[in-house]
């Protein structure tokens, strides 16, 4: 990411308390940018036609959707009053992720805000919710908003992995260096950089080995930007655990890590550090995707 000039905002119409629309003012303070807010939503009574029959559904479907819409105008109407550009937009989706990675195809904003909270492991596991969905699906970057509010300034986190032990292709950890280190100089907040890795036993690396190849990769991801020694972390555990010491010790408002799209099977397995971050992390996720080559 190195521009911010649309950006896309998921609301839950049933939520009381508009998170992504926190994060919205916050970035607007560093950038200009153009608003479209979007509610994805169903009835489930308005699906199949049990209740209702189908000449009626067109006509009740419109009528749903225009009392989203008077809620999006409802939320819109502070923020113009703020000096943003905002564009509103209510979609029939069922599910709702599909309609919303459908939208972001057509418009490709510059970033979607999501507002995720934590779920059950199960749910997960069997690929029920939009969040995960959204995680694995959406092209743009996808910035996972928690409850946790961000300081000021900001502090953001590139979550990188130079030796790809888990199967990222090349140029995936410039991304997301490159978009912490813009969305800090946007906000004028401090980036920082942080490369975790677990060597398992049968590896067939000596610890003081494995320390040395994963310090030279990241120093020559490093030396490609201007991030000081004092803000790179190197460190010797799982990352989702390291990321939550470096959260709290820091402390961190954004992790800026990626996200690659492989077959069904593997995107399980690889996308296990994402999905184990989202529940491990207090702070915003920032996922940045990329296609496997």
């Amino acid at each position: 990411m190195d521009r911010l000039n649309r950006v896309m905002a998921i609301i839950e119409p049933e939520a009381e308390n508009q998170r992504v629309l926190d994060r919205v003012r916050f970035l607007a303070k560093g950038a200009e940018f153009e608003l479209l807010m979007v509610v994805a939503d169903y009835s489930q009574y308005l699906v199949e036609g049990y209740y209702f029959s189908a000449a009626e559904l067109p006509a009740l479907r419109t009528q749903y959707l225009a009392e989203r819409g008077e809620l999006l105008e409802g939320l819109a109407k502070p923020l113009r009053k703020e000096g943003l550009s905002v564009t509103t937009k209510a979609i029939w989706a069922h599910p709702p992720h599909q309609g919303i990675v459908q939208l972001v195809e057509e418009l490709a904003p510059d970033l979607v805000l999501h507002h995720v909270k934590r779920h059950h492991a199960l749910s997960r596991m069997l690929l029920t919710n939009d969040d995960w969905q959204l995680a694995r699906h959406c092209p743009a970057p996808l910035l996972l908003v928690k409850d946790k509010p961000w300081q000021e300034p900001p502090r953001i986190l590139a979550a990188v992995d130079p030796m790809h032990g888990r199967h990222k292709p090349g140029g995936l950890d410039h991304k997301i260096m490159d978009t912490a280190s813009f969305l800090a100089t946007e906000l004028g907040g401090d980036c920082y950089a942080a490369h975790a890795y677990g060597e398992f036993p049968l590896s067939g690396l000596y610890p003081k080995d494995a320390e040395s190849q994963h310090r030279e990769a990241f120093e020559r991801l490093m030396a490609d930007y201007q991030v000081p020694a004092s803000h790179q972390r190197l460190l010797e555990e799982v990352p989702e655990y390291a990321l939550r010491t470096l959260e709290a010790e820091l402390p961190i408002d954004l992790v800026v890590m990626g996200a690659v799209s492989r077959s069904l099977v593997a995107d399980i397995f690889i996308g296990s550090t994402t999905e184990k971050a989202l529940d491990f992390l207090d702070c915003d996720v920032l996922l940045i995707r990329q296609l496997a080559s």
